[in-house]
Formats: structure tokens, sequence, C-alpha cells
């Protein structure tokens, strides 16, 4: 059988997900069922000599496979390989096979799989950490990533989402923070504040800020980096899409952290229009074998975490799917070796509501048994928008699912007050502010331990009333109390209302002194919301349109301005945004186009369709983003059009590594004012270095 013989095969035997059908996938169960018969019947040795794909990653993951087994593997049928791992000598197969099992090979078994049987291996198999007691991955582990984000990078915010977390008794795997704004500078500054807790608090647990490996490696020359992070995909094309890199560059920029964390995620490299043919569950097999390779070459400390539902509706419409998708994750992870995490999540555009997703998380932890899940401030995380985990969900998941958080977290929170073991956290806000007390103290703070627990209530209450779950506590059987489970529906239902909103035409009136209103081929905002590919381009008449506006001169930079995912917060503060912008760059000597384009149903590639259109040296694209944070936040993606040569590199295809983003622009995060003037200095930046994106240096960096 030949490699696109075999692809279609392996699309058709999935469970169908909505992702399938951008590689080809079809709806009908018979055919499926079909597929998946022939796929049982098929021999282990003849599906690993054909080559999915030709590239970098397909190279490497057969170069770091352990071939001393290949000789009992071969003669093996895919439906002998189900049996084999559903047997109650399954797991000890696994572990002995973890490096020798192709990721293509993986894929295919749990392709024939029912969720019953993911479940059954899921909850049999563990890559534990080594260590005495309960460590990470370990059969009686459940652990958790405090994710602190800000929407505003605000310490005060991170540090006192650190410290509730603590009070649930989460975060001993690591703490995570994606940051609101990924500049040079604020990973340092974020860098330093984890590990300042890290060491005040004397934490077992490890810390990362989630910028890309080549920013992190950046960083190493200003503040100790901990755990360097990366986002991984399927095909060198995905990768290279995300960070400019080739997987050798990335295993080359990952030899100099003692620790990895990497995330994944089902249907990244499908709406990236990166797959190459490969359907979702394959890739997700695929970047799982990545991570094992690059632990392989570098020995790191190495953990793993599937952004499920992350991306949309395009990739996952239901519930159900989602849940699949889990399992299937999971489960290829594990057979890998990998120390595997989830974070059980649902953007507001895939419009499943709070109270569904904790019922999926629930079923998750007891089906899937995951190393560790999500854990944020509320379900509803402040600064990327989206559903996931509270922290005052992990003490019930752990009593329920009968695991616990590692043992040497467990003591270290005994000691300062917060009891995991046998005991019940509280959680609530005095626990906080005994934890600051604790903190301040141990860096420096003379105060008397009174006066610091008064500060930490009093600053635990202020945060409180300015939006963040903090201080709450919780319900019965840590259930949320009444009224935040009320403001988090309403701002699930602000986020699905902010969804359809649109460009107010006196907003464009009111700052773009001259203005072209066009339209992407998405016939309505439902297709723009289930088919990303659809707001990626104009539509014809509108190319012809936009082609035409510079008959003699073209501008050296163009501003496109799109409604994104939150028209909201294109009104709200493009006002007050982009006139000072516009001032700036004019006394910086450049050139801005007389018209400004206005695009409905747009999305970040949009921008790069109408450099094509245009070849202007810079396109500044202003689009609205993350609903669900109450904050109306709106990003600026901007790209420099010319390669190393000086031509032009207008795609609709460019990779997003070739953009710069500023994102987190509201008065609570990056007020606009200040992103005005960063964007400015950006562009400058851009102009004398000939690029952007992952290769556009900090100034600091540069030095």
């Amino acid at each position: 059988m030949d490699a696109a013989r075999l692809r279609q095969l392996f699309v058709f035997a999935n469970d169908f997900k909505e992702g399938d059908l951008l590689v080809g996938g079809v709806t009908d169960e018979a055919i499926r069922d079909e597929a998946r018969e022939a796929l049982l019947a098929m021999r282990v040795g003849e599906l690993r000599r054909v080559s999915f794909l030709e590239d970098g990653i397909s190279d490497a993951l057969d170069r770091s496979r352990d071939r001393r087994h290949d000789e009992d593997l071969d003669p093996l049928t895919i439906k002998r390989l189900k049996d084999i791992l559903l047997a109650p000598d399954g797991p000890a197969f696994a572990r002995a096979h973890r490096v020798s099992l192709p990721s293509e090979i993986i894929a295919a078994v749990i392709k024939v799989m029912t969720n019953e049987e993911l479940s059954s291996v899921a909850r049999r198999i563990f890559n534990p950490h080594p260590g005495s007691g309960t460590t990470i991955g370990s059969p009686q582990h459940f652990g958790s990533r405090i994710q602190p984000n800000s929407p505003g990078d605000d310490e005060e915010e991170i540090l006192f989402s650190i410290l509730e977390g603590l009070a649930y008794g989460c975060g001993d795997v690591i703490l995570g923070i994606n940051p609101a704004a990924d500049d040079l500078d604020t990973i340092v500054r974020l860098e330093q504040l984890l590990e300042r807790v890290v060491r005040q608090l004397d934490l077992p647990t490890r810390y990362c800020v989630l910028s890309d490996i080549v920013k992190q490696h950046r960083a190493r020359d200003h503040a100790k980096v901990d755990v360097g992070f990366q986002s991984l995909a399927g095909t060198s094309k995905a990768l290279a899409g995300m960070v400019g890199l080739d997987l050798e560059g990335v295993v080359d920029l990952a030899r100099s952290f003692a620790g990895l964390y990497f995330e994944t995620g089902q249907g990244s490299a499908v709406t990236n229009a990166a797959a190459e043919g490969v359907d979702m569950v394959t890739l997700e097999a695929r970047a799982y074998g990545v991570a094992r390779h690059i632990q392989q070459q570098t020995g790191a400390w190495m953990i793993v975490n599937d952004v499920a539902g992350f991306i949309g509706p395009e990739v996952f419409r239901t519930a159900g799917q989602l849940e699949r998708a889990c399992l299937e994750d999971v489960v290829m992870a594990k057979l890998h070796g990998v120390t595997m995490g989830l974070d059980v999540c649902a953007t507001f555009h895939m419009g499943i509501p709070p109270a569904t997703l904790h019922d999926i998380t629930e079923r998750v932890v007891q089906r899937a048994a995951p190393a560790y899940l999500m854990a944020v401030a509320g379900n509803a995380d402040p600064m990327l928008g989206y559903l996931t985990t509270s922290f005052r969900e992990h003490p019930r998941l752990r009593a329920r699912s009968g695991r616990e958080v590692t043992s040497s977290m467990q003591r270290r929170l005994a000691a300062l007050g917060v009891p995991c073991a046998g005991g019940a956290p509280m959680g609530d806000g005095e626990v906080v502010a005994r934890l600051y007390a604790a903190y301040a103290k141990a860096g420096g703070d003379q105060r008397s331990d009174t006066s610091l627990i008064d500060e930490g209530r009093r600053r635990v209450r202020e945060l409180g009333e300015r939006g963040f779950d903090l201080g709450h506590g919780c319900s019965a059987d840590y259930a949320a109390p009444a009224w935040v489970e009320a403001r988090l529906d309403a701002i699930y239902v602000n986020a699905r209302r902010a969804l359809y909103a649109a460009v107010d035409d006196r907003v464009v009136r009111d700052v773009c002194p001259t203005a072209v209103c066009v339209s992407t081929r998405a016939a309505d905002r439902d297709d723009y919301l289930a088919h990303p590919s659809a707001g990626e381009r104009l539509r014809a008449g509108d190319e012809r349109a936009v082609a035409s506006l510079y008959p003699v001169r073209r501008p050296q930079i163009q501003i496109v301005i799109s409604d994104g995912l939150n028209a909201n917060a294109v009104n709200e503060h493009l006002p007050t945004l982009l006139p000072p912008l516009r001032q700036s760059l004019a006394d910086r000597g450049y050139e801005v186009g007389t018209t400004d384009i206005v695009v409905r149903n747009g999305r970040v590639r949009t921008g790069y369709h109408i450099g094509a259109l245009l070849n202007p040296v810079i396109v500044i694209h202003f689009i609205g983003e993350r609903p669900g944070t109450g904050l109306n936040t709106l990003s600026t993606y901007l790209t420099y059009g010319r390669d190393e040569l000086g031509r032009s590199r207008w795609d609709p295809g460019l990779d997003h590594s070739c953009t710069t983003a500023i994102c987190g622009i509201h008065p609570q995060g990056k007020p606009p004012g200040l992103a005005a003037a960063e964007i400015a200095r950006t562009v400058t930046r851009m102009m004398q270095q000939c690029c952007s994106g992952v290769r556009l240096l900090d100034s600091r960096a540069s030095h």
C-alpha cells in the first residue's frame, strides 16, 4: 500500500471528529467501520515500512526508535497488538516496547479501540518520574500545573494566583505562566518572579514561562530559566510554522535546559494548513514521538501537556469529540513512554458550557488517569480567555480518583499549613494571606506576621473586587459559591455575544482618515467560526478592490483592522490606539497607507493575503481576540514582507513564526497608549533588522 492510500485509510478509521473533514475524512459510519476492519487486519511490519511523510520529523522518529524488537513486533496484526495491550500483561508489554513502537503504529491501534478500551489501557500504564513515595506520573499520583495568568502580566495578580492554587494543594508538577506580552523584558521579569516564589516558599516543583524556546534561550542570558518550553507538532512544516526551526534546531536549543515542558494538541497542524494530508490522531502520535526523541537526545526532566480543546469547533465540535480526543491522546503519550498531562478545556466559540466541561473533566480524570491537569483561579482563564479546570476542583478530583499530589509537595504544603494528605485544603483567603506572610518573610520583610497577614487579606480582597476569582473559598465538596458560578455563566454568555459583534462604522469613521470595508470568503459568522480557512482570504471582488487601492505608489506600511473573535475589542480600544500610533509612525518618517482596510470575518492570515495583494514592507494588523476575559482584548500582528534578499515573501500561507504579536491590549493589561509606543518601536526594529517574528531580536538581546 502506498503512502497516499494509507493516509486515507488512517483518516477514515478515526472515531469521527470535525477536524478530520479538513484532511479528507468522512461522516459516513459505514466507511469508517470498513476502514477500521481493514486496519485491524494489517501487520505492524507492513505499516511501518510505509513512510507517511518524507520530512525531517519522519527521519528523526525513525532514527530514535529501538529496532531490537522489530522481529517480534512486525508479524503482529493491529488486532493482535490491541489484544496484547488490553490483556493483564499489557502494561509490561508497553514498558518493554515504549521506545520500539513507531508513532504511526501507536496511532493505528488507538483508532480501533473503543472509549472503554482506551480507558482500560490508560488506567494501567504509567510513566513515573524517579524518586521515592508518590512521584510525578506514578500510579498513585494526580497533580496539577498552576497557570497564574494575568491579562497585564501583573506581578501581584500572578503571585496571589499562585498562592491561591497552593492553598488548594495545586502546583506540584509545575508553575507555568503564559505571558500576555512575549517580549524579552517580560519573559525575564516573569522568570525572576517565578524563581522567587519557588525559592522563598521552598516549593518542590518546577517553573516555566511559556514563550517559545528561541526567546527562552535568549532569556537565559538575563535570568535563571528552570524549564524550557515549546509547542510540538507532527510535521516539519507545522513545527517550522510555530518556531521557525526544524526538529534538530529545537533539539540543539533544548540541550541547554535541565527541564523541558512541551505542549501539543490534536488539530493544530490541521487548522494551520500544515497537516500534509495526515489525520489529527496520527499527527498527535508523531508529536509524542518528537517529545520522545528530544528526551532521548537531551536526557532532560520532561513533561508533556495536551491542550485538548483550545483550538475551536473546526477541530472538535461536540463534547463527545473532546472527550474522545483526551482519551486517545493520553493513551498515545503513555505508549510512547511520555509523562502526560491534560488541559481539558474549551474555547468560548466551541459552545461547550461550563457545567458540561466540569462533567467531561470528571470523566476524563477517572477514565484516562492523566498525570496532571491545568489549574487556574476560576474556570475562565483571565488572559487567554478559555474555560479549563479551577483550583477548587482539584481537591475533589483527587479524592474521587483516589490519587494524590507528590509526596514532596504534601510535606512542604503541610509545613506551610496546607494539609493535602488525609486532610482537606481550605483554599480560602485566610490560607492565602498566611502563605503571603511566609513568602514575604522569606524574602526579608521584617514586619510582624500579623501585619503581613493583614496585608495579604487586603490584597486578596482587592483582587477579588477587581474580578479575579481569588479569596472566595468554596461550598460543599469544593463547589464554587453560587454567586461565583453565576459570574462564570455570565462570562460565558458575554463571550458568546462578543463572538457575534461587529466593528462599529462610527469608530472606523472617527479613527481612519479613509477606509475600505471588505469581507473574507466566510459565508456568514457561523461559517467563519466553524471553518477558520474561510476567514483567511478575501472574497474575489474585494481582492480586486484592495489590489487597486494604490495604482501609482504602494505604501511602506499598511494598516489592517479585523473583527476577529471579538469586534468589541476593536470598537473599545482602536480610538485610543490608532491615532497616536499613526502620529508616531509619521514622526519616524514612515509612509503609512492612506487607506485603512477593515475586514469582516477576518483572521490573522487575512493580513498576509492583503500583504500579497499590496506588497507593502510591513502590515500592521489589529484584531479582536480572546472573548471571555471580560476585558475585550485587542492584539496586533506585525509582519515584515521581505526575505533576506529583499524579495517579497507575502503569501496567505506564510508561517506564523514570521509574525511578531503584541497582545493583551486593554487598559488593565497593556494600555492602548503604551501599546502604540511599543508597536512603533517594533516597526523601527523590523525596518532596521529587515525581519519580524522569531528572527526579530529584542534590543536588549542584541546588545
